[in-house]
């Protein structure tokens, strides 16, 4: 019984059967093919039928006359030479998806300036799986990554033969081993036996997991930062099992810190002595010291202009410090930030500051200096910050004005997670945060605050996203005129309901004067459809206020329309809002940033 044995290190789409014919020009003349006609290069049109559309794009992948025909002009012999051989390839092509006995009729014609070659294809009866046997063996057999790879293979005794699913089955495999650090997991057996006659298959993989591997020894290239220090950015102990994750997490940490522009994390399997693999970690710096000016223009802020500096570090215990003026029509900043990393915790960040920021939109005024610490880590999947911030404020809402002190402990946790940074198509961000103070501890009035907002982006059907906000927020306090305006709730403008002012929304008094409001309800529901690479259009709603109680009641809504381009540095948005409750003209709102 004839029997085709696949051998899987080999890729399908690519082994290509001996050359049939190497030479044609003898028989030109009985093909019909003038001998004058074969100096001359010719275009040629490829026709295929008979099957569906995945399986002749991999036709004309493997097919030489169609992969020549897409560079351009092609000889008349070379024509004939590589429709001679189509049948083979074809024949090849089909095979991946599981079909070993297609009936091709072909034909080839010169009409004119061109040529057309035609191909009928029934690719036939598709070959089916007899018997999948998946064996473990080594000393990682028993472990359940392991046995979950091998139970979850993707072929089964009945299925279609598909090579792609097969070469998965056997990824997950390894997957599964270099992730647990058995690194020298390999396959003593992985074949596919097809009876073309039959039209069956068996699979049959042997796979021998090896000895478990360990963390060996790390070591560390670079010259700015103390060897200790660097050793509190590994998440890992001498000794422990090998886990491939624990070594991306190594890498990613020290890529996000601010010193080095090049991080390369590589195990030394080679050089494991005991199971024990050390690792080498070449960390390239970045210029200690950078300054960066920026101009821009926002429909909420007007004009704006930015001056930076950032000492990447200070010290060889990786301080790093930053400063940044801030000028626009209504905001004018100036702040500064010491950071001290791995105070209590390899992930903890110290970070002291001091600022100073007026604030002028519409009717409101504020003048505000502000001076204290937090301390943010990683806690489980979240980013958590504790803060301790004295502020005083010196303000004017409408009619409410004072100068107020307080100290103002809070915390807040946020979590991001998305498939891509500047254009995810599934993504979540979380955010929850609470913060007051109490009078008579350097303060002149007590509040609490709590706020939670969500945003999610996924993806409807190819090229459409749908993205949901939600933020809410609410204040308990004695004397709500008391509280300055930088913890008042305002809303309206470019990032929060489009189709209002800057901060337009909220409560008012006798004179129409927004006062803010101690609540706040906001959301948003998006959508956009990709329409190029870097071009989308969007339709929008959204809806809130500033309350004097949390409600849904009194709500402001709107709907819009935008365009968006993807620039390297984050979306780029332009929107048309039209007020759907109260009265007003439609606005246009222009905004960058990331979607999360």
């Amino acid at each position: 019984m004839p029997l085709l044995r696949w051998c899987p290190d080999r890729c399908a789409f690519a082994r290509f059967a001996g050359v049939w014919i190497r030479s044609l020009v003898a028989c030109l003349p009985w093909l019909g093919v003038p001998a004058a006609a074969a100096q001359e290069a010719s275009k040629v049109r490829i026709e295929i039928q008979g099957i569906d559309r995945h399986l002749e794009r991999n036709v004309r992948a493997v097919m030489a006359l169609a992969r020549a025909a897409d560079t351009g002009l092609i000889s008349p012999r070379r024509i004939v030479q590589l429709h001679a051989r189509a049948e083979n390839d074809i024949e090849i092509a089909l095979q991946p998806f599981g079909y070993y006995r297609p009936d091709i009729d072909k034909s080839l014609e010169e009409n004119g300036e061109y040529w057309i070659a035609r191909y009928q294809i029934d690719p036939g009866p598709a070959v089916r799986l007899r018997s999948v046997n998946v064996e473990l063996t080594g000393p990682g057999a028993d472990e359940p990554h392991f046995r979950q790879a091998a139970a979850g293979f993707l072929l089964h005794p009945g299925d279609t033969l598909h090579h792609l699913l097969y070469e998965y089955g056997k990824l997950a495999l390894l997957t599964a081993a270099s992730d647990s650090g058995y690194l020298d997991a390999d396959f003593d057996t992985s074949v596919v036996m097809v009876d073309r006659d039959a039209g069956t298959a068996d699979v049959r993989i042997l796979f021998e997991t090896g000895p478990r591997f360990h963390f060996g020894p790390v070591r560390f290239e670079q010259t700015i930062l103390d060897e200790g220090f660097l050793r509190t950015r590994i998440p890992f102990k001498q000794g422990q099992p090998w886990r491939q994750d624990r070594l991306l997490q190594l890498q990613t940490g020290l890529a996000e810190d601010p010193y080095f522009v090049r991080v390369e994390v590589m195990p030394e399997r080679d050089s494991a002595r005991d199971l024990e693999v050390p690792i080498r970690v070449v960390l390239v710096p970045r210029n200690r010291m950078d300054y960066e000016l920026g101009a821009g223009y926002g429909t909420d802020t007007g004009p704006r202009g930015r001056v930076a500096g950032l000492w990447r570090w200070i010290n060889r215990r990786g301080h790093n410090a930053d400063a940044e003026l801030t000028l626009s029509a209504v905001e004018q900043s100036l702040i500064g930030r010491y950071m001290i990393p791995s105070v209590v915790h390899r992930t903890d960040v110290l970070t002291l500051f001091g600022g100073y920021a007026r604030r002028v939109p519409s009717e409101i005024s504020s003048r505000t200096m502000t001076a204290g610490a937090r301390l943010s880590r990683q806690r489980l999947t979240f980013r958590e910050t504790i803060s301790l911030a004295y502020q005083r404020e010196a303000f004017e809402v409408g009619v409410d004005s004072g100068v107020v002190g307080l100290l103002i402990a809070g915390g807040s946790w946020e979590r991001i997670r998305s498939n891509d940074f500047n254009f995810p198509t599934r993504g979540l961000r979380v955010r929850g945060e609470i913060q007051g103070s109490q009078k008579g501890i350097l303060a002149s009035t007590s509040f609490l605050q709590l706020e939670a907002g969500t945003k999610v982006v996924f993806q409807l059907v190819p090229r459409v996203r749908l993205l949901a906000r939600g933020d809410i927020g609410h204040t308990v306090v004695g004397k709500f005129r008391e509280l300055p305006p930088t913890l008042r709730y305002f809303t309206g403008g470019d990032a929060t309901v489009r189709g209002y002012g800057y901060l337009d929304l909220g409560v008012r008094d006798s004179l129409d004067t927004v006062l803010g409001g101690g609540s706040l309800v906001v959301g948003s529901l998006e959508a956009d459809l990709r329409v190029l690479p870097r071009w989308a259009l969007a339709v929008f709603t959204d809806a809130g206020n500033a309350l004097e109680k949390l409600t849904l009641s009194g709500l402001e809504r709107s709907v819009g329309v935008g365009i968006r381009f993807l620039s390297p540095f984050g979306m780029l948005r332009a929107d048309v809002a039209w007020p759907v409750t109260g009265s007003g003209r439609p606005r246009l709102h222009f905004s960058i940033g990331p979607d999360l």
